[in-house]
């Protein structure tokens, strides 16, 4: 789960920085994880500040990673962040999936230009 946080604060500055891995806005989760058809979320860069995170109790964090309660399945999607946050509120799906700009960030966007390499 650390790609999210990753993300959130670091994940926008693949703009600047090709060599980090980071988000190029293409990147969704859907409203619910095991329908194909349902809503997709996708991710901003227009988060301006912390006003709650996603659920950290076990099943969350299950629901989150696994899309469902199936703590067997493939965990590589990370595709339960909206359909969790949703359970939540009904904000809080964009919320999960907002990260902030270069530019909001200034002292770790800085620190990272320093770094050769993520």
């Amino acid at each position: 789960m650390e790609n999210r946080s990753f993300d959130h604060v670091l994940g926008w500055l693949k703009s600047s920085r090709p060599d980090i891995d980071g988000l190029s806005g293409s990147e969704s989760n859907r409203v619910s994880a095991s329908d194909p058809n349902s809503d997709e979320v996708f991710v901003s860069d227009d988060a301006v500040f912390i006003d709650s995170d996603p659920g950290h109790s076990f099943q969350a964090i299950r629901e989150q990673i696994f899309g469902s309660n199936d703590s067997f399945a493939d965990p590589a999607p990370m595709n339960g962040f909206v359909q969790q946050a949703k359970g939540m509120s009904e904000t809080m799906s964009k919320t999960v999936m907002s990260g902030f700009k270069p530019s909001l960030l200034p002292v770790y966007t800085g620190l990272a230009k320093r770094v050769r390499r993520f």
